[in-house]
């Protein structure tokens, strides 16, 4: 009979491919957090879309892959996207819609190979979504239409803006403005008068008018009294 070491190269061989197993799993947690992510651009108005970019650097030799990206308004996240299948190393993207205006998300790249359960993220990052333009324009301190007597005609434009880069009036005033400020300006005519602000962000293209009216009224009648007569001899 013939010795037999079927015991041992068993044994070696279990040894081995949990070692593998174990170097494997560990190789791809490495490149899952080293992911680069691309920049994230939003545009248009209330800034309702946003990019999320990710890239896996190396497949860890298997080329199977399923990603997706984690996001939320904390480190809890709360939301994922719809799991992608990716073949070997290189980038995803996903588009996100409905975001709310003015407020901070966080969010990570996530992957794992299609046939382990492996799963791995990479470092969380934030991006800010741009805040809506807010302007308010008064006349004499109101926001509605204001009357003024001929006698008393110098209104004072008073205005405020949030979230705004630069503001131009137009109707019956004109020229670039500062964001916040106040004018004062002399009417002349009996009319009604409108008085419009337009204030903008730059980086958004998002921009925001708000507007007054003020009447001018006529000159009262003349006031005449008869005075006593001059007789002269």
């Amino acid at each position: 009979m013939y010795p037999t070491s079927s015991g041992p190269i068993l044994t070696n061989l279990k040894k081995l491919l949990k070692l593998k197993k174990t170097m494997r799993k560990k190789f791809l947690f490495l490149i899952l957090i080293s992911l680069i992510f691309g920049v994230l651009l939003v545009r248009g108005v209330l800034a309702v879309s946003a990019t999320l970019k990710g890239e896996i650097t190396d497949d860890g030799g298997d080329p199977n892959l399923l990603v997706w990206f984690e996001y939320g308004t904390t480190q809890g996240y709360g939301w994922t996207t719809p799991v992608q299948e990716k073949y070997g190393s290189g980038e995803f993207t996903y588009t996100l819609s409905g975001l709310q205006e003015c407020v901070t998300y966080h969010y990570r790249a996530c992957a794992k190979h299609k046939n382990y359960n492996d799963p791995g993220c990479g470092q969380d990052q934030t991006f800010t979504t741009p805040c809506s333009v807010q302007v308010d324009l008064k006349a004499n301190g109101s926001d509605g239409s204001i009357t003024l007597s001929y006698s008393n005609r110098t209104v004072n434009l008073s205005w405020s803006s949030q979230y705004a880069d630069f503001c131009q009036a137009s109707g019956d005033w004109s020229g670039s403005k500062s964001t916040s400020g106040s004018e004062q300006i002399t009417l002349s005519t009996p009319k009604t008068y409108h008085f419009n602000l337009t204030c903008k962000n730059y980086s958004t293209g998002v921009e925001k008018s708000d507007s007054v009216e003020v009447i001018l009224q006529t000159p009262g009648a003349p006031k005449v009294i008869t005075k006593g007569v001059v007789l002269t001899y």
